[in-house]
């Protein structure tokens, strides 16, 4: 086969290059400058990184944003390829070789500027992905095996129905795929920080154009991508209608989820920050996602619910016009207690409250009377549900405690007197009457 050739014809290149190249004075020497110009730099990157991160520490707020690099490595990335170059040009203007010395500077060039430019993904694994690849890239440039291996890649080729799939064309779909997604998710953020700015959009407005703004990009993403790997569109309807199918089956679920969040958004009766109970769950909605919502207890613990069971089961929405809610108190006091007296001491006790509203004004209701005490509501408002409830009606009742036992208030508790009549025997066998 044609590349076979090709690398036996490489390999007979590169040992005639060892034996009469490398086993030399002058690339022994060649050898011994690059060495120490790694040493030199190390050295030198590593106090200079030192002194930049104290410097930078003293004056809190400044250093490498978004860049996965130390200073001591930018440093290293900066110093060796300049150290290089100036060994490659004090060679050149001796006379001297130097065709090792300018391998090594343009390979530490071509490092420094990949790494340092991928360090700015997110994704440290990504980012050395990225660098790692486009190095073996700039590597076989620069020996010159670059276009055989693309030619190799090319011809190592399968067939799936009409399309030819190749190594080459996986590789530029991967690279290409790559790019555009990173361009995508740059811009996707550059427009949700827009509309959280945006000052006219309600949150579920921004949320809503955030998710239709994305939706449209990826989208935009997978079509430029495949015109550029090449693929024609028409060749995948048969794929395009298996996916449908798929879609209609086993993602039923997913697909439904997606068009109820939709849904919740465009309608506005869920927002981030309404404060919800749905069955077992109850707390405030932290994010609408495309699949669920987040709901946040107060117990710190992050509820999942699944998109769709919002539009189909009942929702009870503590926010969704107004964010005021009204509590309820329950509070049973003695016959005995003076029931206005009661009534004052209720209402101081919540005036006492910050989180409760003057309006609606508290107010205090008896429901009725009960077996053993008079049995009174206390109703008041409050604007922040999402501070929590139980905890407002715990220190109301802190309070009322203490005002009852200064005024002298009885709390009952169910008690049962108990009469013992004794009546008048007629036989030994009769035992007394018991009353209650």
């Amino acid at each position: 086969m044609p590349y076979l050739e090709w690398l036996r014809a490489q390999s007979v290149t590169v040992r005639s290059w060892i034996a009469g190249d490398v086993a030399t004075v002058s690339t022994l020497a060649q050898v011994c400058a690059i060495v120490a110009a790694f040493l030199i730099v190390r050295f030198l990157s590593g106090h200079a990184g030192v002194w930049v991160e104290r410097q930078m520490q003293r004056r809190k707020g400044l250093g490498i944003i978004r860049i996965h690099a130390s200073y001591q490595e930018v440093f290293f990335l900066l110093f060796l390829p300049s150290l290089l170059w100036i060994f490659v040009l004090t060679a050149k203007g001796a006379f001297l070789p130097f065709a090792i010395l300018e391998i090594a500077a343009t390979l530490a060039t071509a490092w420094g500027i990949i790494r340092l430019t991928s360090s700015t993904i997110e994704s440290v694994f990504w980012s050395r992905v990225i660098a790692v690849s486009l190095l073996i890239l700039v590597v076989l440039n620069i020996f010159g095996w670059l276009a055989p291996t693309i030619e190799i890649a090319d011809r190592a080729s399968f067939t799936v129905g009409t399309m030819r799939m190749s190594v080459l064309l996986l590789v530029k779909g991967v690279i290409a795929y790559g790019v555009i997604f990173w361009v995508v998710r740059f811009l996707t953020g550059i427009l949700d920080r827009g509309y959280a700015r945006a000052t006219g959009l309600t949150p579920s407005q921004r949320v809503l154009f955030s998710k239709l703004s994305n939706i449209t990009l990826y989208v935009a993403a997978v079509v430029v991508g495949l015109n550029i790997v090449g693929l024609d569109l028409t060749s995948l309807a048969v794929f395009s209608g298996a996916l449908g199918l798929g879609i209609g089956f086993g993602l039923q679920k997913v697909v439904s989820n997606l068009i109820s969040g939709i849904i919740l958004l465009m309608d506005k009766s869920i927002k981030p920050g309404d404060v919800i109970a749905v069955e077992d769950s109850y707390g405030w909605v932290n994010s609408l996602g495309a699949r669920y919502v987040s709901v946040l207890t107060r117990d710190g613990k992050e509820h999942l619910i699944p998109n769709e069971n919002l539009i189909t089961q009942t929702v009870e929405n503590w926010s969704y016009s107004d964010s005021k809610v009204r509590v309820h108190i329950p509070i049973g006091v003695s016959y005995d207690s003076d029931v206005h007296l009661v009534k004052r001491l209720l209402l101081q006790a919540v005036e006492e409250q910050p989180r409760v509203l003057k309006d609606p004004e508290p107010r205090c209701l008896i429901t009725g009377f009960g077996d053993s005490s008079i049995d009174c509501d206390l109703r008041v408002w409050i604007y922040d549900p999402q501070q929590g409830i139980a905890n407002v009606k715990s220190d109301i009742y802190y309070r009322i405690w203490d005002l009852f036992k200064e005024n002298g208030v009885e709390i009952p508790f169910p008690q049962r007197d108990i009469h013992i009549k004794q009546v008048p025997t007629r036989g030994a066998d009769q035992s007394p009457a018991v009353e209650t």
